[in-house]
């Protein structure tokens, strides 16, 4: 029999590392310097060029999932048959229920699933956390109505406000502990989980480890920088800071724009900087692992990030840029789109601004580059904020401290914990642990 390792966690991502995804990167790092036993599972290889390379101090073993669930059918099949011949009746039900939910994504989650099953049984995985509630939650949760094995769930933008509502649903109410980054998406998820609760949901905020992003001078360049660091996708809302260095462009102002990132929407941005006659004062810069980003802010005079809620309801978080140029001293502008203003205040730690509005954007702008004492007074703000709220190290061992409790719990092995209870009611299935309701916990 496989031995059990009472604190082995299962970290369940779709790709890794993925060079927009540091607070999962990160996460992973302080999980592992606070002693856990980590196995990483990634139901597919990250497609970027570049990689932090933070990356490389990563200990933890890391599995990808076949690129191919077609070529690697035969291992699947395996996979399949020895799931269901050890849970036949949990598999068949699970089975019946994917199918009825008509959904291809489901569909494939539950593929995926059987081999995720078999790779924590062989490591002696006693608890799956999925980083994502959207396609990582979908395996962790199946292979918990199969197997009995305890889950927990991260929700943070895209994965939350994309998925499938009657399945995030089940995966939202049938997690120990879900997480989630800002107090934006608290209510949000209560919503979500209705007609039924979520046991224990709990709001910690990403980070930003405060040594590597030191607070210090800023606005290097001359004529002075204005900064986005995003990708290059709808709701980040470069179009209408592109919309707003033509107005201050066309009012005689000076100034650089760089963009750091990469995403979809690169050829048409950079068509509409070719059509606003912003060539000479703009620049796409791809993108770059942590240590240039860095090097950009210090660079930068200030900080435009002008965040919108997409025309498929996709939205930011609390970008983890923001938090990295508070950090850093970096004034900054933005919207109050999703969790933002929970970091952004308005003349407080930045400046807000109404979303979409190029004007209002090129005021914001226009207003910081000549008011050198504002700049200083909500650097010195933001810096002091982040301390407070968004430290790495201090919000990561709350998310620690919660899953080794989970641990301690659930540390009997999976085949003890596995019930005949029924699709619909068995919330408290293998686990004698209280969940209580925790709607938000300080950082």
């Amino acid at each position: 029999m496989t031995p059990h390792h009472p604190r082995r966690l299962g970290y369940l991502v779709k790709a890794f590392p993925r060079i927009s995804e540091t607070f999962i990167l990160n996460e992973v790092l302080e999980l592992e310097r606070q002693g856990f036993d980590l196995r990483l599972y990634a139901l597919n290889r990250p497609r970027d060029t570049k990689r932090h390379a933070l990356a490389d101090q990563v200990r933890s073993p890391l599995v990808y999932l076949p690129e191919s669930l077609w070529l690697a059918a035969f291992r699947l099949f395996v996979d399949h048959l020895l799931l269901f011949l050890r849970f036949p009746w949990r598999y068949v039900r699970t089975l019946a229920a994917v199918v009825a939910a008509f959904d291809r994504d489901l569909v494939e989650r539950f593929v995926q699933a059987a081999p995720i099953a078999r790779l924590a049984r062989r490591d002696g995985v006693a608890h799956l956390h999925a980083g994502f509630v959207h396609a990582p939650a979908s395996v962790a949760w199946l292979v918990h109505r199969v197997t009995g094995m305890p889950y927990s769930v991260a929700a943070h933008a895209k994965d939350l406000y994309h998925s499938r509502p009657d399945i995030l649903q089940k995966k939202l109410t049938e997690a120990r502990v879900v997480f989630t980054c800002t107090q934006y998406n608290v209510a949000n998820l209560h919503r979500f989980a209705e007609p039924g609760r979520i046991d224990r949901l709990r709001r910690v905020y990403h980070g930003a480890d405060l040594n590597q992003f030191a607070f210090g001078p800023y606005g290097s360049d001359d004529p002075p920088l204005v900064l986005a660091v995003a990708r290059l996708v709808e709701k980040k809302g470069l179009e209408h800071l592109m919309r707003a260095c033509a107005l201050l462009n066309d009012r005689g102002r000076t100034f650089r724009c760089a963009i750091i990132g990469e995403g979809d929407l690169r050829a048409p941005l950079e068509r509409l900087r070719d059509e606003l006659k912003l060539g000479a004062i703009m620049s796409f810069e791809g993108s770059l692992d942590q240590q240039q980003v860095r090097a950009w802010y210090r660079r930068a005079t200030l900080l435009v990030l002008p965040s919108i809620v997409a025309r498929d309801g996709d939205r930011d978080g609390i970008p983890n840029v923001l938090v990295e140029a508070s950090a850093m001293g970096v004034p900054i502008i933005s919207t109050p789109t999703s969790g933002i203003p929970e970091l952004v205040r308005d003349g407080e730690t930045g400046l807000v601004v109404a979303p979409s509005d190029p004007a209002a954007i090129a005021a914001a702008v226009g207003r910081l580059l000549d008011d050198a004492p504002l700049r200083e007074q909500l650097r010195i703000a933001a810096r002091r904020f982040v301390e407070q709220h968004f430290d790495l190290h201090r919000n990561a061992t709350t998310i620690g401290d919660e899953l080794r409790r989970l641990l301690n719990h659930d540390g009997e092995p999976v085949e003890r914990r596995v019930s005949s209870a029924s699709w619909a009611d068995d919330r408290s299935e293998g686990s004698a642990l209280p969940r209580p309701v925790l709607e938000e916990v300080p950082s």
